[in-house]
Protein backbone atom coordinates (compact mmCIF):
# COMPACT_ATOMS: atom_id res chain seq x y z
CA UNK A 1 0.00 0.00 0.00
CA UNK A 2 2.82 2.39 -0.54
CA UNK A 3 1.37 5.67 -1.33
CA UNK A 4 -2.39 4.66 -1.20
CA UNK A 5 -4.63 5.72 1.15
CA UNK A 6 -7.61 3.92 2.10
CA UNK A 7 -10.35 5.43 1.36
CA UNK A 8 -12.93 6.08 4.44
CA UNK A 9 -15.95 4.25 4.58
CA UNK A 10 -18.21 7.92 3.88
CA UNK A 11 -16.12 8.21 0.98
CA UNK A 12 -16.85 4.69 -0.58
CA UNK A 13 -20.50 5.18 0.41
CA UNK A 14 -20.53 8.52 -1.64
CA UNK A 15 -18.52 7.00 -4.61
CA UNK A 16 -21.15 4.41 -4.92
CA UNK A 17 -24.20 6.54 -4.83
CA UNK A 18 -22.44 8.92 -7.82
CA UNK A 19 -21.07 6.33 -9.81
CA UNK A 20 -22.86 3.35 -10.11
CA UNK A 21 -26.13 3.53 -8.01
CA UNK A 22 -26.72 7.25 -8.79
CA UNK A 23 -29.94 7.55 -10.29
CA UNK A 24 -30.20 10.95 -12.47
CA UNK A 25 -31.93 13.82 -11.12
CA UNK A 26 -35.90 14.17 -11.82
CA UNK A 27 -37.79 17.03 -12.25
CA UNK A 28 -41.53 17.94 -11.20
CA UNK A 29 -43.52 20.73 -12.84
CA UNK A 30 -46.71 21.16 -11.07
CA UNK A 31 -49.29 24.01 -12.20
CA UNK A 32 -52.10 25.38 -10.06
CA UNK A 33 -54.44 27.73 -11.21
CA UNK A 34 -56.30 29.90 -8.66
CA UNK A 35 -59.82 30.77 -8.35
CA UNK A 36 -60.75 34.39 -9.55
CA UNK A 37 -60.09 36.58 -7.45
CA UNK A 38 -57.70 34.64 -5.14
CA UNK A 39 -54.43 34.78 -7.11
CA UNK A 40 -52.47 37.06 -4.40
CA UNK A 41 -53.62 33.86 -2.10
CA UNK A 42 -52.31 31.43 -4.14
CA UNK A 43 -49.10 33.24 -4.58
CA UNK A 44 -48.49 33.71 -0.91
CA UNK A 45 -49.21 30.18 -0.09
CA UNK A 46 -46.56 28.52 -2.55
CA UNK A 47 -44.01 31.47 -1.52
CA UNK A 48 -44.57 30.18 2.01
CA UNK A 49 -43.55 26.66 1.05
CA UNK A 50 -40.64 27.94 -1.21
CA UNK A 51 -37.58 27.90 1.48
CA UNK A 52 -39.05 25.00 3.40
CA UNK A 53 -39.04 23.11 0.42
CA UNK A 54 -35.38 24.26 -0.95
CA UNK A 55 -33.63 23.49 2.31
CA UNK A 56 -35.04 19.54 2.50
CA UNK A 57 -32.84 16.83 1.79
CA UNK A 58 -32.77 16.15 -2.08
CA UNK A 59 -33.97 19.40 -3.33
CA UNK A 60 -31.75 20.79 -6.04
CA UNK A 61 -33.80 23.86 -7.71
CA UNK A 62 -37.33 25.19 -6.38
CA UNK A 63 -38.93 27.73 -8.93
CA UNK A 64 -42.26 29.50 -9.64
CA UNK A 65 -43.51 31.70 -12.18
CA UNK A 66 -46.37 33.13 -13.02
CA UNK A 67 -48.28 33.06 -16.77
CA UNK A 68 -48.45 35.76 -18.24
CA UNK A 69 -50.83 34.74 -20.78
CA UNK A 70 -53.27 33.92 -17.79
CA UNK A 71 -52.22 35.00 -14.32
CA UNK A 72 -54.00 33.06 -12.57
CA UNK A 73 -51.46 29.88 -12.96
CA UNK A 74 -48.61 29.62 -11.19
CA UNK A 75 -45.85 26.60 -12.17
CA UNK A 76 -43.36 25.27 -9.80
CA UNK A 77 -40.62 23.70 -11.04
CA UNK A 78 -39.03 21.74 -8.68
CA UNK A 79 -35.59 19.29 -9.39
CA UNK A 80 -34.98 16.66 -6.63
CA UNK A 81 -32.05 13.95 -6.40
CA UNK A 82 -34.88 11.23 -6.61
CA UNK A 83 -38.13 10.29 -6.75
CA UNK A 84 -38.13 9.22 -3.73
CA UNK A 85 -36.67 12.49 -1.84
CA UNK A 86 -40.10 14.39 -3.11
CA UNK A 87 -42.35 11.56 -1.89
CA UNK A 88 -40.52 13.05 1.51
CA UNK A 89 -41.22 16.47 0.85
CA UNK A 90 -45.10 15.48 0.26
CA UNK A 91 -44.92 14.13 3.68
CA UNK A 92 -43.58 17.10 5.56
CA UNK A 93 -45.48 19.71 7.46
CA UNK A 94 -44.94 22.51 5.75
CA UNK A 95 -46.56 20.81 2.31
CA UNK A 96 -49.70 19.33 4.29
CA UNK A 97 -50.42 23.03 5.33
CA UNK A 98 -49.99 23.84 1.85
CA UNK A 99 -52.41 20.83 0.34
CA UNK A 100 -54.68 21.71 3.00
CA UNK A 101 -55.13 25.23 1.71
CA UNK A 102 -55.02 24.58 -1.74
CA UNK A 103 -58.71 23.36 -1.60
CA UNK A 104 -59.90 27.06 -1.02
CA UNK A 105 -57.61 28.59 -3.25
CA UNK A 106 -56.98 26.55 -6.41
CA UNK A 107 -59.76 26.32 -9.17
CA UNK A 108 -59.31 22.42 -9.54
CA UNK A 109 -56.63 19.92 -9.00
CA UNK A 110 -53.14 20.80 -9.84
CA UNK A 111 -51.45 19.43 -12.82
CA UNK A 112 -48.23 17.57 -11.22
CA UNK A 113 -45.50 15.44 -14.03
CA UNK A 114 -42.60 13.67 -13.86
CA UNK A 115 -39.67 14.46 -16.09
CA UNK A 116 -36.42 12.76 -17.06
CA UNK A 117 -33.45 14.74 -17.38
CA UNK A 118 -32.34 14.16 -21.20
CA UNK A 119 -29.50 16.87 -21.00
CA UNK A 120 -28.66 19.35 -19.14
CA UNK A 121 -25.17 21.08 -19.79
Amino acid sequence: MDGVIPATQEVKEQHLRKDIYHMPDVVVIATAKAKPGREKELERALREVARPTREQPGSVRFSLYRSQEVPAIIVGIERWRSKEDHERHLQGPHFKKLAAAMGEIIAGPPQIEWYEILDDE
